[in-house]
Order: structure tokens, then C-alpha cells, then sequence
């Protein structure tokens, strides 16, 4: 099954080192667009969508599946919530500000598509007054706090309907956790993961390498791509199954042994297809359902860190996250957030 990332939190993806990274280690990406045919994609996103690596996800495929319901409910909810924590707290009735101006491919976090709104929601919000000034494309003003709280839901029950294997892609933490947010219930030993933080490993290509350069090369070279991704997944999967502390330390050690030598074989195939890299940093939060309570002592710390050649490189944590309701189980046994981060030191030329 082809592995899919969905950036989050905007329907363009910027011309940039997260794009190309994506592009090169997914086979597919995608964000949320209102409907079919839009017609503010970037070249960079249209172009991609022509060779069919860019895959739209459009809200309309939630609207219509069993997590309807479930979906409206949540939002209820949770906006309900917020506005309870609002008045407990003394804040004024008064709408955080109103975003004026459209703007070229639309920000999620600005203005929302009437498209991206079910009609029993769209009612919801005009009743409440989250909503103003429908234009003639369809856009409309809403609640800057309403629309965070409507986007990370839409993105969460997005990826928990899909069948495809969908992950969530960001380049900052707090995108992150406003899907993945940390968990209040420290009693349910089902919200822990582990935080997988691999320091300055992944090669990333170089604003200079065109998007034809990485797509040549991943269809040239895909058996070394392949290996390389295997040994990150295969991390990933171990520490699912793991059942004890010791089985994950056993499992960076397995990782660290064989590393070396897989990344030092991919960065010969990235030099022999003269594609420059520099090494960037990712982060991977991925489920550990079956230590329970043993990991307990060890939330909110690091449980292993490993140093190779004098510098960091593999940081493994334990944390709360609310992730159980909003993965498929089938999907499960592997990262489900990832958070890539760009360095500019270390680039690597031919």
C-alpha cells in the first residue's frame, strides 16, 4: 500500500526542503482542499498533482462515511468546551479577531471553504455567529480559535477514515500537537508513546534539486530508498511490540549496530545520482500498547540516548498523547506524526 503524509495546517505546501523531503520518502502527498477542481493550487502542488504524487483530500469523503456523526460530534463538543473554558476564565464575549483580507491559496487557519463544512455544522456555526461574509468563491471569515479547533478535527477524522496508510506531516511541534495533543489522563496507560528523535541522519535535498531530479532518482534507485526507509520503520514496528524497557534499549541497539552502514550506503546513492543533501533531524511519535505500566516511571523523560561518532543521535521518550481514537488500529504499528526538521549545517555537495 502506497505510504501517504498529509501536511498540516495549510492547502499549499511551500516551495521548499519540507516538499522535497516528502516527496522523496512518501510515496504520496496531500492536504485538505474543499473540492475537487480547486483552482488555487501552486504550480509547485499542480505540477505535482499531474504526475500523481500530490493526492487532494477532500472533506466531502468524511461527510459521507460511518465517521459523520462521530465527526460533527466531536466538534460540538469541543467547541463547546472551549467556550465554557473561555467564560470560566473571565474572557470577554467578544470574537477573537476576524481575518479581513483573502488571500492567494488560503491559509486553513484564516479563512474556511463553505465546502469544508457539512451543512448541519455550516447552521451551527452561522447560528453562533463563528461565521461571516460568504463571498462569491465561497470563503468566508470565521473565528480564528473556532477554525483551529474545526481544522485539527477535520485533519484528525480525515486520517482515521481514510483507507489509505496516512500519516500526519508537520514542520513545527505545536501543528503537531494540536492533533496529537498531550493527554490529561495520565491513568490511561493505552495514550503512551514513545517519541523517536533521530538527530541529524535524514538526507534531505538541497533547495537546488528540482522535484524531476528527486522523482528520477526515487524511480532509479527506489531498492536503496526502500532499505533505508525499511530501517526506520522497522524501529518504529519493534518498539510497538516491544513489552518491556529492556526491549526497546535492546532495539536502539539494534538500530545504532545496523545504521551506519545503511545510511552510508544511501548517501553513496544520493552522491552517485548527484542529488546534494544536507542532514536533517525528524521526529516520530509512534504507540507502545503493550508495556502498560512498566513505563510508567518514565513518562515525560528520556528512556534511552544513544551517541554515535561523538554526536547525538537516536533520543527515545515517553509521553501521554490522545492518539488512540484517532489512528485505525490496522495502522497502527507504526509512526503516525511525523515532525521534520531542517538544518542548515552539514550540507553535503558533490
Amino acid at each position: 500500500m502506497a505510504q501517504t503524509i498529509l501536511y498540516y495546517p495549510t492547502i499549499n505546501i511551500q516551495d521548499g526542503t519540507w516538499l522535497r523531503n516528502a516527496i522523496l520518502y512518501w510515496d504520496e502527498v496531500s492536504s485538505i482542499v474543499p473540492y475537487e477542481n480547486y483552482p488555487d493550487f501552486s504550480p509547485e502542488l499542480l505540477y505535482l498533482q499531474e504526475l500523481g504524487v500530490y493526492k487532494a483530500v477532500y472533506p466531502r469523503e468524511l461527510f459521507f462515511s460511518e465517521f459523520a456523526e462521530d465527526f460533527c460530534n466531536s466538534i460540538l463538543k469541543r467547541i463547546s468546551a472551549y467556550e465554557l473554558r473561555t467564560t470560566n476564565n473571565g474572557t470577554q464575549n467578544s470574537r477573537v479577531r476576524m481575518h479581513k483580507n483573502k488571500i492567494y491559496a488560503p491559509a486553513l487557519h484564516e479563512l474556511i471553504h463553505y465546502r469544508k463544512l457539512p451543512p448541519q455544522l455550516l447552521d451551527y456555526f452561522g447560528d453562533g455567529k463563528y461565521i461571516h461574509d460568504y463571498n462569491t468563491d465561497g470563503w468566508m471569515e470565521i473565528d480564528s480559535k473556532i477554525v483551529q479547533i474545526y481544522m485539527r478535527t477535520l485533519a484528525e477524522y480525515s486520517i482515521k477514515c481514510s483507507g489509505k496508510d496516512i500519516v500526519l506531516g508537520t514542520d513545527t511541534s505545536t501543528h503537531s500537537r494540536e492533533i496529537y495533543n498531550n493527554s490529561r489522563n495520565r491513568a490511561d496507560l493505552q495514550a503512551q508513546c514513545c517519541k523517536i528523535n533521530i538527530e541529524n541522519c535524514l538526507p534531505q535535498p538541497s533547495m537546488d534539486v528540482s522535484f524531476e531530479d528527486i522523482l528520477e532518482f526515487k524511480n532509479r534507485r527506489k531498492d536503496e530508498l526502500n532499505a533505508f526507509r525499511a530501517k526506520i520503520r522497522e524501529l518504529e514496528t519493534n518498539i510497538y511490540h516491544a513489552d518491556s524497557p529492556e526491549l526497546i534499549r535492546h532495539y536502539e541497539a539494534q538500530f545504532i549496530e545496523g545504521w551506519q552502514q545503511c545510511s552510508d550506503d544511501f548517501y553513496k546513492v544520493l552522491k552517485e545520482s548527484r542529488i546534494t543533501f544536507f542532514l536533517s533531524s525528524f521526529v516520530s511519535l509512534v504507540a507502545i500498547p503493550f508495556v502498560g505500566q512498566l513505563l510508567s516511571p518514565h513518562i515525560g523523560q528520556e528512556l534511552t540516548f544513544a551517541i554515535q561518532a561523538g554526536a547525538p543521535l537516536l533520543n527515545i521518550g515517553i509521553g501521554y498523547f490522545d492518539y488512540r481514537n484517532k489512528i485505525s488500529p490496522a495502522k497502527a504499528d507504526g509512526g503516525f506524526s511525523y515532525i521534520i526538521k531542517a538544518n542548515r549545517d552539514g550540507i553535503i555537495h558533490i
